[in-house]
């Protein structure tokens, strides 16, 4: 029955010209794929706080460390350019 309903829509639209066709696809895809991110964007969001860094990580590269002495990874930093 479904099956049937959306072939019966996808022949529909098929049958419209190209800028109908357009704007129907923008109008009824594109808020739905901005859900789609938002709610893969959450999962995310809440798996990276569940799976959190370890405390025993070090700090991104360029990055000044927690405790604030920041020269001793000042040679991690590679200028290619002058190289």
């Amino acid at each position: 029955m479904v099956a049937e309903w959306w072939n019966g829509v996808e022949l529909w639209v098929s049958g419209l010209a190209f800028p109908f066709q357009f704007a129907i696809v923008m109008v009824l895809l594109g808020p739905f794929c901005v859900v789609v991110a938002w709610a893969i964007d959450r999962a995310v969001d809440h798996a990276s706080t569940w799976f959190g860094p370890a405390s025993a990580d070090e700090e991104p590269i360029g990055t000044e460390p927690a405790d604030g002495t920041g020269t001793e990874r000042d040679a991690d930093l590679v200028d290619s350019a002058s190289r």
